[in-house]
Order: structure tokens, then sequence, then C-alpha cells
């Protein structure tokens, strides 16, 4: 009787290790498929502000600067040649502040004058695309010449004007600017005379950022 039960001890022994082994490789092998069809790691996702949006012409905030040239004429027996540059500050989407420095050569009765000027300018693209714009602006400035002008009068000015014009694209960030002003040489009655001068001012502009 007791030989029975520990042969029965001795069976019972060896099947559960049997069955123990069975168990192992079974974990082992559900491991393994587990392992295989982990899934991949997601994609790294962009850094905030790693990516930013392309600047348009107009936009708040933007910078540009312009090369320019321009001709005025009273319709009478003065002309004015002008080269400057110009900065353009977007304060608002589509409204521009503008400095402008330039050079002039006056054509007039008496003695012909060279001067040298600066204007500060308000500039509204009232319609604006992507691609071109219509604009108006007015500002005014100050201009000192060599002789007086208009003839008769001083050799420091000021110079209200005020007009409008289109710009388009030429290619990428670059535009062409066309307009048309009336332009006022005057010394507001700060000399003994002020005989004043009124002009038609047709100019072009070459538009980069800044």
């Amino acid at each position: 009787m007791q030989l029975s039960l520990v042969a029965f001890a001795i069976a019972g022994t060896l099947d559960a290790l049997a069955h123990a082994d069975a168990v192992h490789i079974d974990f082992q092998s559900v491991d393994a498929g587990m392992n295989l069809a982990a899934p991949a790691e997601p994609a790294a996702l962009p850094i905030d502000g790693a990516v930013s949006s392309a600047q348009h012409f107009g936009d708040e905030g933007s910078l540009r600067w312009q090369l320019l040239v321009g001709y005025a004429d009273d319709f009478d027996s003065a002309s004015q040649e002008q080269f400057g540059v110009s900065l353009s500050w977007f304060f608002i989407d589509n409204l521009s502040i503008d400095l402008q420095l330039d050079a002039n050569y006056i054509s007039q009765p008496g003695a012909s004058a060279w001067g040298l000027g600066g204007s500060l300018m308000f500039r509204w693209h009232f319609i604006s695309e992507e691609s071109w714009s219509l604009y108006v602006d007015a500002g005014s400035g100050l201009l000192g010449t060599t002789q007086p002008t208009p003839s008769g009068g001083t050799d420091f000015n000021f110079t209200p004007q005020a007009g409008g014009g289109v710009s388009f694209e030429l290619c990428e960030d670059i535009r062409l600017m066309i307009g048309l002003r009336w332009y006022h040489i005057s010394n507001a009655n700060t000399g003994d005379t002020n005989p004043g001068r009124n002009s038609l001012m047709g100019y072009a502009m070459i538009s980069v950022p800044f």
C-alpha cells in the first residue's frame, strides 16, 4: 500500500513538471508573438513654430523697400526729375507708413536747381489681390535746393503730395508700382515771398522685401 502511494506521488510530480514546461513554452510563444505584432513608434510631431506660413504682400508687420524714379511737370515752364529710395512698414494689413529720401533736378525759369528731399507718406492698398493692388497715398516732405524754388521763392520748402496707383507682381516677392500724384512746392509763407508751384508727378518704383 505504501509503495502504491509512493508510485502515485512520483507519477503526479512528473505530470506536474511536464505541464509546467508546456506552460513555460506557451508563454515564450505568446511573448514572441506580441513582439512581432508590436506597433511602430508614432512619427515625431513637428515642434511648435518650426514651420511658419509665408508672408504675403501687405501683411501687418512686414517691411519693404523701393527704388523710385519720377517726373513732375507744372505744364507751364518748370519740371522736376526725381530719384530715390523709400522704406515701407505695414503697421496694419495693407496700410503702410513710408519714409522716402530723394535727389532732384529742377528745371525752371531763371536758375535751375539741384535738391535733396525727404517725405513721410501713408499708403493704403484698398484693393489687394494675390498678385496686384490698387492704392492711394498722401503725405508731406521737406526739400532743400541749391537755388530758390520756384524762382523768386526760397531754397527750403515743404512738399505736400497725394495720389494713387497700382502695384503688380513681376516675380515672387518683387512688385512694380506705378502712380500719379499732385506734388506741391511751397515755403508755407516762411519767406518774404511764396510763389509756390503745383505739378503732376508720375513715378515708378520697384518694391522688394526688406
